[in-house]
């Protein structure tokens, strides 16, 4: 999912997460903050928390729903990190 702030100059892009071996996360996104094209923070949150923020935004801060991003997972250091706690200290 993408929201534009109404001038364009703020963008927030959540993006479902995946590990190694292609699971998507059902519980978490990646969020991503980008003002005036440059990226300024990403980091996952909860899909709880997205969908408040996005509820918030939209409502209360003229932001418009400009994207979907739900068929484009991304990996996710946190995603990578949970796969290595799985393998054996042979296997790393």
């Amino acid at each position: 999912m993408q929201i534009t702030s109404q001038k364009g100059s703020v963008v927030l892009d959540y993006y479902p997460i995946k590990n190694w071996e292609n699971v998507i996360d059902p519980n978490n996104v990646l969020r991503i903050l980008t003002f005036r094209g440059e990226t300024m923070t990403k980091r996952i949150v909860s899909k709880e928390i997205r969908d408040d923020e996005v509820i918030d935004r939209v409502d209360n801060y003229t932001y418009e729903i400009t994207g979907n991003k739900d068929n484009v997972p991304q990996y996710s250091s946190l995603s990578v990190e949970t796969a290595l706690n799985k393998l054996s200290p042979l296997e790393v």
